[in-house]
């Protein structure tokens, strides 16, 4: 009967691996994270699939579930601290963590593993939601760390949403070849030794026309990062939050030193949600007050490697950063501070792309 099953599942796979991308007339399926909207490419296009919508399963990385693929085993493995999902990618077929059969496969397409976004989501307490929007539909995936409701989401991010679709479009035009050719996987999937790393920039936002800068530099590579915030810089910031919240990156709190931190953060938190319907609890302090504010419900920031001092502005200066990153093994988080110019950003931008690295907003659960 096993046999069967396996059987049966393979030739679902096959069929998966054969089904045409979605063309850049059509409707497009855009997703989302919490407050992030993921890269737009035929690659990792959701679809549908036995009744199910299909996303790539490193959506839920993005969402925080904890994410590991053998190339040798070819064995995708979804978890968290109470469950997993493991998936043979070579048949489709899954079992949960307590090895019962999962009743719902995965499907690879041009190297690309998608798996069930509705079931998957909800095995895993995140939430779940497909809305229309011009040029398509919004699939978002929420973690608790979600603020905004889906609808405001979707105005928030609607600016958005048009530039990656613009971007997507113009790319299929001008290179219709990059549409289809699944002979290439998808370096999400890939063997870890060869396919980049995350790296998780941070930035202290104080003077609004640098802010603004390394924003452009951003968007215009569709990557992101994030913004630490002093309480007197996030008086006076109502725009550059609003358009980072909508961007795709995210907001951290700095509470300056000394007892209260706990009471400045929450009135940090109201001004915020105020100010871009949204809260946080990624924050940046002395390394000695780490504990207590763990201990208040917030995470704050250990920087895997800290360049304030050394500063980014030049190409040589992001050029060294990009090597002093590329000796640490898994993802790495940068504290970059204010001494930041948007042309060496720009250079170490590019730099980290042609490596194959990936530049992800902070999330609580990333480190």
């Amino acid at each position: 009967m096993k046999k069967r099953f396996a059987a049966a599942v393979l030739v679902l796979v096959l069929v998966g691996t054969l089904c045409p991308p979605v063309s850049a007339e059509d409707s497009v399926y855009f997703t989302a994270v919490d407050e992030r909207v993921l890269d737009l490419k035929d690659s990792t296009m959701p679809f549908w699939f036995g009744g199910y919508l299909y996303v790539a399963a490193t959506v839920f990385r993005e969402s925080g579930v904890n994410y590991s693929y053998n190339v040798v085993t070819q064995t995708l493995v979804l978890y968290d601290s109470s469950r997993s999902l493991v998936f043979d990618v070579s048949t489709g077929s899954g079992t949960t963590g307590q090895g019962e059969l999962y009743d719902h496969v995965c499907v690879t397409r041009g190297g690309v593993t998608f798996v069930a976004a509705s079931p998957v989501a909800s095995y895993f307490d995140r939430a779940y939601s497909n809305t229309p929007v011009n040029h398509g539909y919004l699939i978002r995936v929420k973690s608790a760390a979600a603020v905004l409701p889906d609808s405001m989401f979707t105005d928030t991010a609607s600016y958005q949403l048009d530039a990656k679709y613009q971007q997507y479009q113009k790319k299929n035009t001008a290179d219709p070849a990059d549409t289809n050719t699944g002979e290439t996987g998808d370096p999400e999937v890939e063997d870890p030794a060869s396919s980049g790393k995350s790296i998780y920039l941070c930035f202290l936002a104080e003077e609004g026309e640098t802010v603004t800068a390394w924003l452009d530099a951003l968007e215009s590579r569709g990557v992101h990062a994030a913004f630490y915030f002093t309480e007197e810089a996030l008086s006076r910031s109502g725009d550059q939050l609003r358009r980072i919240a909508a961007s795709g990156s995210v907001v951290g709190l700095i509470p300056g030193f000394g007892g209260g931190a706990a009471e400045r953060l929450a009135a940090m938190n109201r001004t915020l949600f105020a100010e871009a319907g949204m809260k946080t609890r990624l924050v940046y302090g002395a390394a000695r007050d780490a504990a207590a504010l763990r201990a208040a419900g917030y995470c704050p920031l250990n920087p895997g490697i800290d360049h304030a001092e050394y500063g980014l502005g030049s190409s040589g200066a992001a050029n060294t950063l990009l090597n002093q990153i590329g000796k640490r093994r898994g993802p790495v988080s940068v504290w970059l501070g204010s001494d930041v110019t948007a042309g060496a950003l720009r250079v170490f931008l590019a730099s980290a792309a042609e490596e194959g690295n990936r530049l992800p907003a902070m999330t609580e659960t990333a480190f």
